[in-house]
């Protein structure tokens, strides 16, 4: 009986470990706090970062569908039900070997700055965005 109550409890202490170790992954996922992709390593010939508070941003705007903004497209149609999570936008966006970052750069600028004047909500002005706070 001591045998199986000692099974048990290091049963319990590992799933108890399982679950605190998945909400601090999960946990991280939501604290994205600026737009990064590894294209803009070299930020000194750029504007500011974007600060991005991710869940805040789909909150207010009543986004619930990843794909309105982490899309995937096929032979120039929007696949439906498909994202990119964890992917990052360049790996598509400068995909080609014609794509340069500034292709990258328009995408985000077409994803963002579009949905905002189409919503007549959120921050259009290149200074409203590219403020690098986090």
């Amino acid at each position: 009986m001591k045998q199986l109550y000692k099974i048990s409890s290091l049963l319990g202490i590992f799933v108890i470990i399982g679950v605190i170790f998945l909400a601090i992954h999960s946990e991280a996922q939501f604290n994205i706090t600026t737009v990064e992709d590894s294209a803009f390593a070299d930020r000194e010939r750029m504007k500011p970062e974007v600060s991005f508070y991710h869940d805040e941003h789909n909150e207010a705007a009543g986004i619930y569908d990843c794909s309105v903004c982490h899309h995937m497209w096929d032979d120039g149609e929007r696949l439906e039900g498909v994202d990119s999570i964890g992917m990052e936008c360049s790996a598509c966006h400068m995909a080609e070997p014609d794509q340069t970052e500034m292709d990258l750069i328009r995408a985000y600028h077409l994803q963002c700055r579009s949905c905002h004047m189409e919503e007549k909500a959120g921050p259009i002005l290149c200074g409203e965005c590219h403020t690098g706070r986090k």
